[in-house]
């Protein structure tokens, strides 16, 4: 099985608050250096907090050869009697080394309110979406109510006029990752017919099973 997490190109920062998500910025890679930068919406912002001690406010981007230890501490320690089970939860492998998949996943929510979300490389297609959509048995309506886009927009992806990226973001979580798919018919199931909700939410739960066992 293809490792969906070869994809990840970079890890977004966000600050958790009581009802709200804050973009802090980014971590990247670049040949092998690690790259850090602060958002100028929140460096410039009064109160802002930094990541850690060697990520201060006072410097918008960061470069270094090394994992900055404010990521590397959010990785638990291979050591540990439980981190097989930790890989496992996320879906990836034990013996997995790449340090930036490692805080995109096993690395995303730590002891702080920040909260680390993977980036992915954006390479599905139109015909990706169309084999989705038709492997929930679902037709453009229904799909669109489900998932919460607008019917005209998932029209021009599929016919491939438009690149809708922030559309396609979604769309490939949705395929990478079932648990999140099942989560948005939990939210939207009662907008379709009963029945075809079941088949649905049986699919995807489905999808869910094989991809742990992929991960054995």
């Amino acid at each position: 099985m293809k490792n969906k997490f070869k994809n990840i190109i970079a890890v977004d920062i966000y600050l958790e608050k009581r009802k709200t998500r804050e973009y802090v910025g980014r971590l990247s890679r670049k040949n092998s250096n690690f790259i850090f930068t602060y958002s100028d919406a929140y460096i410039y912002k009064e109160k802002a907090i930094s990541l850690g001690p060697d990520l201060p406010l006072s410097t918008k981007k960061f470069i270094s050869k090394k994992l900055f230890p404010s990521f590397e501490d959010r990785i638990p320690s291979s050591k540990n009697p439980a981190y097989p089970e930790y890989c496992k939860m996320v879906g990836i492998n034990k013996d997995e080394k790449d340090l930036l998949i490692l805080v995109a996943t096993i690395g995303q929510k730590g002891a702080s309110s920040f909260v680390f979300a993977p980036v992915f490389h954006h390479s599905i297609t139109s015909n990706d979406i169309i084999k989705y959509r038709k492997h929930l048995h679902l037709t453009v309506r229904e799909f669109c109510e489900l998932f919460d886009i607008a019917t005209s927009t998932l029209h021009r992806i599929e016919k491939n006029k438009t690149s809708g990226k922030d559309t396609l973001k979604r769309l490939e979580i949705y395929l990478h990752f079932p648990k999140v798919a099942l989560y948005e018919i939990m939210k939207n199931g009662d907008k379709i017919n009963e029945t075809k909700r079941n088949l649905v939410e049986k699919i995807l739960q489905s999808d869910e099973k094989f991809q742990a066992l992929s991960q054995i």
